[in-house]
Order: C-alpha cells, then structure tokens, then sequence
C-alpha cells in the first residue's frame, strides 16, 4: 500500500481554505444551537407565565431579544415576579423558588406590608374594587425555561451538528 502526502504550496492553500470554511460552518451551526435553544427556553417560559395561576391582572409577555453573541428570553410586565416567585404563604408555605432570589425580590409574604404572611388577605384592584386572595403559587417560568433548554440540549446538539 503507498499512501502519498504532497505538501506544496497549493495543498497547504487548499488546506487552509477548507479549514477556514470548517470555522465559518461551525461557528454558523453555534449560533443556530444557541438561536434553538432560547426558542425552547422562551416557549416554555411563555406557557408557563400563560397558564400560571394569578388573581391579578397577567400582563406578562415573553418575548427573545437579540444581544451580542445570542438571545436574551425577556419576561416583561407588571405581575412578572409575582407570578415567577409567587405570593402569599398559603400556596408557597415553603420557598418555592430552588434558586438564590434576585436581589430587589422579596420573599414570600413580606411584599405589601406582609400581608402575604397571613392565608387570605385584601388588596384594591386598579378600578378601586377590593380584592380577596391567598396569593398565587410561584410558576417558576423562567427556571423552568433554563431547565428545558439544559433537558434539551443534547437533542438540539445533535440536530444541528449532524
């Protein structure tokens, strides 16, 4: 068996142009891993916040916005963190949240003067009407976002790698 290996100038340019097109296909299929992976995270966020139980108003909208090297999942309006890290003891006698709260974000029933710490308390609705609630349990939409994305990278992986 004779195996031949030319190295010449034109086999080392040849070389190089394949290796430089290998780069640019593997940095294309990273960002296309990175760009399925925030559509996981981001729908699974979106239902989450969607179906979350809430007494108040749900104004949540999720939404993917594009930063510098990928995608940011943005949860935005006003019930974002109490329907993310719940309210009041009765659902949430326990810390639901398994990770370290953001800072700023109050623990359960210490929001509103406390009043979360009791079962059942009042609040006034933007038109004025009282309110009776026990609060809401944490829908956990964004953790869980990061937990499917983490579930399903492999699958992603392979889809776009193959």
């Amino acid at each position: 068996m004779n195996l031949e290996i030319r190295l010449d100038e034109k086999s080392i340019n040849h070389a190089i142009a394949k290796l430089k097109d290998y780069k640019k296909d593997l940095e294309r299929k990273r960002r296309l891993l990175i760009e399925k992976l925030a559509l996981v995270g981001a729908n699974e966020a979106s239902v989450r916040f969607t179906t979350a139980i809430y007494d108040g108003v749900n104004d949540v909208a999720v939404n993917l916005r594009r930063i510098k090297d990928g995608w940011a999942i943005v949860a935005k309006g006003q019930a974002v963190c109490f329907i993310e890290f719940g309210s009041g003891v009765y659902h949430n006698p326990v810390e639901p949240y398994p990770l370290p709260r953001l800072e700023g974000v109050v623990g359960i029933g210490e929001y509103g003067k406390g009043r979360g710490s009791r079962p059942i308390w009042v609040y006034y609705d933007e038109t004025g009407k009282k309110v009776f609630t026990r609060g809401n349990p944490a829908s956990l939409g964004m953790w869980y976002a990061t937990e499917e994305m983490r579930r399903s990278i492999l699958d992603v992986a392979r889809e776009v790698f193959k």
